[in-house]
């Protein structure tokens, strides 16, 4: 990936995440209570899978592979956005996600 685009889709991530993270409704979804460590009086609180890890586990547990299919609306939806974007179609945003 060019550098402009990583920095661009860091940038996008870090816009995302402090959205979801801005209403307390959204927030609670996205990282539940116990997902984030934290600082509590100079004590350092572990979020909840540092805390169940242990020597046996090596990082993340592995995923299984879920065959998917796709509904006929995702596709729709899909080819949708495909056509208009190939067709020179565009999204115009600003970076301010303040």
């Amino acid at each position: 990936m060019e550098p402009e685009k990583a920095q661009l889709v860091v940038m996008t991530i870090g816009c995302l995440q402090n959205l979801l993270r801005r209403s307390p409704d959204s927030a609670a979804i996205y990282t539940p209570p116990g997902t984030l460590g934290y600082k509590e009086n100079g004590r350092v609180i572990e979020d909840s899978w540092r805390a169940m890890s242990n020597e046996n586990m090596t990082s993340l547990f592995p995923i299984r592979k879920i065959a998917r299919k796709p509904t006929s609306k995702a596709i729709e939806i899909r080819e949708e956005l495909a056509a208009y974007f190939l067709s020179g179609g565009r999204v115009e945003w600003q970076y301010d996600c303040a």
